[in-house]
This record gives structure tokens, C-alpha cells and sequence, in this order.
């Protein structure tokens, strides 16, 4: 796990308070383990991922030797895009007025992951399960990331996610 605290994008003199990220392994009470869902910045774009895994390399090699991580990445669900002038932008689904997402899964059904470095973490995103008309028992807040297929992005937790994610496009 790890700490983290950043400045507001609206006035960089205010500071927000610092949270508590983390990365746990399976267990017998969580089978999938439990990694918190963040913002990250990755080949010049902004990508919603779950870690799975936080990494510290022992090495000498200069580059190597920070923190990272193992995450897994979110897309934007299908139905969220509009298109404009040839231009295809995300829109937030019509009565919540959040984004929807669902996760990366790759054609054997595994899901898409890499390694990144810590500080390509942008900020703490929260995913609300987008739940039919009965939730399954099973679900639970230690499984609901795996056993979901999409997901809300709670772009109304803070003023912070509220803004990076109207400023996404």
C-alpha cells in the first residue's frame, strides 16, 4: 500500500487529504485479493485501472529503481460514445449522469494488464457495479470488481474526480 496526497487542479494551494491505496493478494477470504481502482497516466493518455500489485525492483539499473505496478485496465463501455464533426467523445450514461466502464478482457477471457510506474498515478477513482434488477448474493464489496461486468465512475465523490473527469476529453 501506499499514500497519497495531491494538490487541487482548481487552486494548487489547497491540499487534499492524503488516502490510503492499496494492492492486496488472494486470500481465503478474498479469492480475487483487493486492489483499489485508480486514475493513471499511461502512453499519453488517462486510463481507469485496478491494481493488482505493487512492485519494487531490486536493481542498479537507474530507471528500475522505483515503485510500480501491476494493473489491469477499464474501458469506456460501447455505448457511451457519441460522435460529432467525425469526433467521438465519451458521454456519461442519461439518468446518472457518471461514465460507464467495463473491464479490458483480452480474447481468451484473461484481462488486459501491464506494468506501470507509481507515478503515473493521477488520483483515487472510485467504480460503483452497475447492478441489473437483483444483485447476486455472492457479491460483496471484497469481490464486486470481479464479478461486475460494468461499472459507474463515481465522477460526484469529490469536486477532484468531478473535474478530471469532465476534463478527460
Amino acid at each position: 500500500k501506499f499514500c497519497m496526497q495531491q494538490c487541487s487542479t482548481q487552486d494548487s494551494r489547497i491540499v487534499s487529504p492524503a488516502r490510503t491505496v492499496q494492492a492486496l493478494p488472494p486470500s481465503s477470504s478474498m479469492p480475487f485479493g483487493r486492489g483499489d481502482t485508480v486514475l493513471i497516466t499511461h502512453e499519453s493518455r488517462y486510463l481507469i485501472v485496478q491494481m493488482k500489485a505493487i512492485i519494487q525492483p531490486i536493481t542498479e539499473a537507474p530507471h528500475m529503481n522505483q515503485p510500480f505496478l501491476y494493473v489491469e485496465f477499464f474501458n469506456f463501455s460501447h455505448s457511451s460514445f457519441t460522435t460529432t464533426d467525425d469526433i467521438h467523445f465519451v458521454t456519461p450514461a442519461p439518468v446518472t449522469d457518471m461514465f460507464l466502464v467495463q473491464r479490458c478482457i483480452r480474447s481468451n477471457r484473461d484481462p488486459s494488464g501491464d506494468i506501470v510506474p507509481l507515478s503515473s498515478v493521477h488520483q483515487v477513482i472510485e467504480l460503483i457495479p452497475k447492478f441489473g434488477r437483483e444483485v447476486p448474493l455472492s457479491m460483496n464489496c471484497n469481490n464486486s470488481l470481479q464479478l461486475a461486468r460494468e461499472f459507474y465512475v463515481n465522477n460526484f465523490a469529490d469536486k477532484e474526480t468531478f473535474h478530471t473527469i469532465l476534463s478527460y476529453q
